[in-house]
This record gives C-alpha cells, structure tokens and sequence, in this order.
C-alpha cells in the first residue's frame, strides 16, 4: 500500500471507550485521540510561512468540504479555527482540507507546497476552555500587529460572536497580551 503524501502512515494502537481511539503516526511523537462530535482548537501554518492565506481568502473557504469552523481567525501565514470534528477523524478533516485548498492554490495561484506538515490540535475540555480559545482566535490579529482593534480585522469571526452577545464592544482593547494567558 503506497503511503499518504507526506509518508505518514496512521496505526490503531488502542480502542478506547465510546468510539475514542488513540492513533499513533510512524512518526512516534506524534499521538492524537479520535473523539466523535468533540470541538477542536486548530492552528495550522503555511509552508516556510509564506504568506499567502490573506490573498486567498476565497480558497480558504472554498477548501472546507466536509465540516465548516464555527470560530476563526486567519491570518498572512497561519490560521486557527475552532471545529467540530461530528463523526469524522480531525486528521481527515484538516487532511481533506489542506489537500483541496492547495489544489485550488496550484491551479489558480502558483504551482508548489502551500502548508508545513502536521498541525496543531487540542480538545476543547469544557466551557472555559473554549471561552479561552475564543479569545485567543479573537485577539490574534492584535497580538501579531495586524491591527490595534480587534472589531476591525474582517478575517475573523468576532463579529458573529458579538452581534449574538457573546463580546462587549470595548473587549480587547485593555489587553496586554503579554499579561494574558490565554491560548496556547
């Protein structure tokens, strides 16, 4: 059986209660337990982190088949979004998505590697882990200096979040993200 781009070939090591499942990649630091219909905090960057994902917005959302982020931020090279994996594998999901987005990326932009491999991931625990995640998808673009307002930056999904009440209009704008501990 030829291996997955990348070389990465996924084993079943342990089958866990309620469908979770721990899979171990043949790169042996890399462990990630398959949870069915759990939120996932993502972060994924950009090959060398060029930075191209602002300039094609369009392909962003165009590339999310199977499932869509309910949170997000995305930014020149990198972005993070919160997900629901419902019942599919979180690496096939990210899979299916870096996959279509470069294939749109070579046909339409240029033809090369778009995304550095694996991603980040963590499981959303409980209420105040996803209100610290939210926060920290939100204030991103303020910690990397893309703007000195979080409201204004359109690449993210505070706004949706703030016309449902979630956010006061003056949040983020007395933070020192240095004094902060949220995220990752």
């Amino acid at each position: 059986m030829k291996p997955p781009i990348g070389g990465y070939r996924t084993r079943q090591i342990l089958t866990l209660p309620v469908s979770h499942t721990l899979y171990i990649s043949s790169m042996k630091s890399l462990r990630r337990y398959r949870f069915n219909n759990r939120l996932y905090f993502i972060t994924s960057v950009t090959y060398n982190r060029q930075p191209v994902l602002l300039e094609n917005v369009s392909t962003f959302w165009e590339s999310w088949k199977i499932i869509k982020p309910i949170a997000w931020v995305i930014l020149p090279n990198h972005f993070h979004i919160i997900i629901n994996s419902e019942n599919h594998d979180i690496s096939k999901i990210i899979h299916r998505f870096k996959r279509t987005y470069t294939c749109i990326y070579n046909y339409t932009v240029k033809s090369g590697r778009v995304w550095q491999n694996r991603f980040w991931d963590h499981i959303i625990r409980d209420q105040n882990d996803f209100n610290t995640h939210l926060d920290y998808i939100h204030y991103n673009p303020v910690k990397h200096k893309l703007t000195n307002d979080p409201f204004v930056y359109e690449h993210s999904s505070l706004l949706k979040y703030y016309e449902k009440g979630y956010y006061q209009r003056d949040w983020g704008n007395d933070i020192k993200f240095e004094d902060c501990c949220f995220g990752e």
